[in-house]
């Protein structure tokens, strides 16, 4: 399913790709996030490198994983109370939660 992306998360992505192909202009790796591990290879950034990553966040890269499937199947019309996690914050994605 393709989904159009926010301006602001087009131009972080857009901005990440020009810095890679500035950083690595030979990299043949097809993910979005390379390394210098990765680089020269076709496999993915580690989880302990995402982890780093996103330490800063009040979420880690599984519940953004969730959050991004929950999101996926509400748009496609799932019903939330079926939910099969028991995470709460699983049930609707960090995007939702209400400003404080």
């Amino acid at each position: 399913m393709n989904r159009p992306l926010d301006d602001y998360t087009a131009e972080a992505i857009n901005e990440c790709l020009a810095y890679r192909q500035r950083r690595w202009p030979n990299s043949t790796n097809p993910h979005l996030l390379i390394t210098s591990n990765t680089a020269t290879t076709t496999t993915t950034v580690g989880t302990f490198w995402m982890d780093r990553l996103v330490k800063e966040l009040p979420v880690g890269v599984d519940q953004l994983r969730q959050d991004r499937i929950l999101e996926e199947a509400l748009a496609n019309g799932a019903d939330p109370s079926t939910s099969h996690t028991s995470s709460p914050s699983a049930r609707r994605p960090a995007s939702a939660t209400p400003a404080q």
